[in-house]
């Protein structure tokens, strides 16, 4: 083997394993990173439009910065605590339950068992009962857990935009001088992946987010407990096509119509069709406009594929990675055509 051989094979080697390191040292934050490369391609119009006024990078992209904390990040980070003070409740009510009338309640049912079927020993369901406990209990602190590296991340995630905002066109040159496909395919690929993600955001998520929080505020307006919750699940359930937050309004509405409130129910009822189910029909067309057009079916799955791979993170992940094959794709169908024509 010749000593240039060597030399690249070593060096590749090295890259790699470099390359890999650091990888693991920026996989704790990559849902912060993620989500502050998708408001720095929402917020990228606004800040040239700033600093094409004040022609300096650094206070574009912090004023950038502040109206998108303030007008996206806060707002966020306020409905994410209270739903975890939401799904808490729900958590100390179920041991609550577990530990007194449940408790009390099973225990008859087992000694009439026994009273009826002497041949069935009693079961002592005293340990069921105190794991059950401490499983939900555990869970508790976990949602308590989440939240404060949900506050470490939200940090990451604004410094991150800043630096994306101020510098992106750098970052993106430097991928073009490192990629060793043409500058054209690497502008294609970038560009392609900007506007699915902003295809993405504002015809799928900002869709969800307001059907989410529409059905929030009917749920309050028309007496049904946890409205966070049931927003929260609207939203995500908005995702799936042809269903979408049926899944939250139709339940809700017979349970208020089985406690004997059809006034509240009715009116719930009507809430979800003028105002959340119309949301979709009204504002996607305006949101989307001549953008990317992605299937619902592939969204949905690369939602879910990717909080099932990389947990919370994955919401964002998922559709970024399958925005960036579609990009792929594109270049790869034009060299497949190319490869076509110099065969014939």
């Amino acid at each position: 083997m010749s000593e240039a051989k060597l030399e690249a094979y070593f060096f590749t080697t090295l890259f790699i394993g470099v390359l890999l390191l650091t990888a693991q040292l920026f996989l704790p934050f990559v849902g912060a990173l993620a989500l502050a490369i998708v408001l720095a391609s929402l917020g990228k119009p606004l800040y040239d439009r700033i600093n094409k006024r004040l022609e300096r990078n650094g206070v574009s992209a912090f004023l950038v910065v502040l109206i998108v904390t303030g007008a996206v990040l806060v707002p966020a980070t306020m409905l994410f605590f209270l739903l975890v003070e939401e799904v808490t409740m729900i958590a100390q009510a179920a041991v609550h339950i577990g530990s007194g009338s449940l408790m009390g309640q099973l225990t008859a049912l087992g000694a009439r068992i026994h009273q009826f079927f002497p041949v069935i020993a009693p079961v002592d369901i005293g340990p069921f009962i105190q794991t059950s406990v401490e499983n939900v209990a555990s869970y508790v602190v976990t949602i308590l857990t989440s939240a404060a590296s949900a506050i470490l991340e939200l940090f990451v995630a604004i410094f991150a935009l800043y630096y994306f905002l101020k510098d992106g066109d750098k970052f993106v040159k430097t991928f073009i001088q490192l990629s060793p496909l043409t500058d054209d395919e690497d502008v294609q690929i970038v560009h392609k992946l900007t506007a699915i993600t902003r295809s993405l955001i504002r015809g799928t998520f900002v869709i969800a987010i307001l059907q989410g929080v529409l059905m929030g505020v009917g749920c309050l307006l028309f007496g049904i407990p946890n409205p966070v919750l049931w927003g929260s699940v609207a939203a995500i359930a908005s995702l799936i096509p042809s269903v979408g937050t049926g899944i939250v309004t139709i339940p809700a509405v017979a349970y208020l119509i089985g406690i004997g409130d059809v006034g509240n129910g009715v009116g719930l009822a009507i809430w979800g069709f003028l105002f959340v189910g119309l949301v979709d029909n009204i504002l996607r067309p305006h949101l989307i406009g001549n953008s990317v057009h992605i299937h619902p079916l592939f969204v949905l799955l690369s939602v879910l594929g990717g909080i099932a791979v990389f947990g919370v993170a994955g919401l964002l992940l998922g559709p970024l990675i399958f925005g960036l094959l579609v990009a792929l794709s594109e270049i790869y169908r034009v060299k497949i055509k190319e490869i076509h024509k110099l065969s014939e």
